[in-house]
């Protein structure tokens, strides 16, 4: 929905861009639920005030940190409020990638001063992201056809002849079929004779 919201602002004008740029401000505003108590810090509201976070649910805050690193690459109106976030999350991860006997191991809860206990992938991954995420500012934004993007689009990919080229053939034409020859006929007939026999085979077993 967030990707959506960004890039149809971005093509569209008029009453249709002021619509989606006011539904992209309310996914940016919407995110202050999963930070804690009113603070900067990321946080699972599902599961971490409870600690009960399955595997999956321990990995969730490296996914938000993703797509608000990218919001506030793309959509520089909301830039200062999603760094913000980011930067305080940041730190309060900080604080808790200090276990394990090399002290660098990271918990779950952020929001607690100092180690938490908990370690796993889902943990390494929330701490990788936003620590990496803080360092955007060190790279551009994504590229399109008009900003020095190199990919080539090719509409008609797939609908061509197989070239064996770079021309994105896909096989033959769409709706189009190879000629049926004689050999193909006759390994039709011949599948087809056997799914008779173990249809019939099968009926005659169990009603016997």
């Amino acid at each position: 929905m967030g990707d959506t919201a960004i890039l149809t602002t971005k093509q569209t004008e008029g009453q249709t861009q002021e619509y989606w740029k006011t539904q992209l401000a309310g996914l940016v505003d919407g995110a202050r639920f999963f930070f804690y108590e009113n603070t900067d810090t990321m946080f699972e509201i599902a599961c971490e005030p409870r600690a009960n976070c399955n595997v999956d649910q321990l990995s969730f805050k490296a996914y938000l940190t993703r797509w608000m690193a990218g919001t506030a690459k793309v959509a520089p109106q909301h830039y200062d409020a999603i760094m913000k976030r980011l930067r305080g999350s940041a730190v309060a991860a900080a604080k808790q990638c200090t276990g394990g006997t090399k002290g660098i191991t990271c918990g779950t809860r952020w929001y607690e001063d100092g180690w938490d206990g908990t370690y796993g992938v889902g943990q390494q991954m929330n701490a990788l992201e936003i620590f990496q995420t803080n360092l955007e500012d060190q790279v551009a934004g994504p590229l399109s056809n008009s900003t020095g993007g190199t990919s080539k689009g090719n509409p008609s990919a797939g609908t061509g002849p197989d070239s064996g080229g770079s021309g994105g053939g896909g096989g033959g034409r769409a709706g189009s079929n190879n000629p049926i020859t004689g050999g193909d006929r006759a390994g039709a007939g011949i599948l087809t004779a056997l799914v008779v026999v173990f249809v019939l085979g099968g009926a005659w077993y169990v009603v016997s």
